[in-house]
């Protein structure tokens, strides 16, 4: 079994929240399967579904993250299936001449709709400069959030994110909260000695949007979903008009 820590549990006791090891990635992975990407507005978007091999571009991109050793899953308890998952990114200021890791996995992309949703990431991450914004060095960033359609409307997302926060404070106070996963057989932590000032998310939905004011976060920023398009459709004809923007949002660490 792999070494794990649980940072807290539902108030009825039903569900654990851990950090992201081996044994629980598969459903880790299954939740973004099987919620992410059907239900997210900006997969919608993106008309992900419509591509095959589209969403399984985009696991990589999950399983990438994973090596910083940040991520944080929802369990329940009895049956000890994974029902929700933060994947979190330490990010780094690189140099002005440095592609970002997300420019570079966009550049690799086979399929149209998964360059669009990482494009569409780049795009927000380009219209305020969080590094300078907040003179820092270090982010952490809540990147994949989601929970599965059974399990929702039972808090399981705000924890997540507070867990997240959490595991971010720990971070910046140097204790040894990165907990190692196996990615094509090396269970080497990236970013190993990064020490986060801030954790930062996208919000895609009027639901997640009001769990980050509830979790102290500053809205920056918030652009239409008519601004972006797929296709020949802007994200707001595929996603509906129930949730209507993307909004950048902040914490800081103390």
């Amino acid at each position: 079994m792999s070494p794990y820590r649980v940072w807290g549990s539902t108030e009825d006791g039903t569900v654990d929240f851990e950090s992201l090891t081996n044994d629980t990635l598969e459903g880790a992975l299954d939740v973004i399967r099987k919620s992410f990407f059907i239900y997210e507005n900006v997969c919608k978007g993106v008309d992900l579904l419509s591509e095959p091999g589209a969403s399984k571009e985009l696991e990589e991109l999950c399983l990438e993250t994973a090596k910083d050793g940040v991520s944080v899953v929802a369990v329940d308890v009895n049956s000890r299936e994974v029902i929700g998952v933060a994947f979190n990114k330490i990010q780094l200021l690189n140099s002005s001449s440095k592609k970002s890791a997300f420019e570079i996995f966009s550049e690799n992309c086979k399929y149209k709709s998964s360059k669009a949703l990482v494009d569409f990431m780049i795009n927000m991450d380009t219209r305020i400069n969080l590094f300078k914004h907040y003179n820092t060095d270090c982010i952490f960033e809540i990147m994949f959030l989601s929970t599965l359609p059974n399990y929702q409307k039972r808090k399981i997302g705000e924890l997540l994110i507070s867990t997240s926060i959490e595991v971010a404070k720990q971070l910046k106070k140097r204790n040894i909260v990165k907990i190692p996963v196996i990615i094509n057989d090396d269970n080497k932590i990236h970013n190993l000695e990064a020490l986060p000032n801030l954790v930062s998310a996208l919000m895609t939905s009027n639901y997640s949007q009001k769990i980050a004011v509830k979790c102290g976060f500053e809205n920056l920023m918030s652009i239409s979903f008519e601004e972006f398009e797929f296709k020949g459709k802007t994200f707001s004809e595929r996603i509906g008009n129930e949730h209507r923007n993307c909004v950048l949002v902040s914490k800081r660490l103390f």
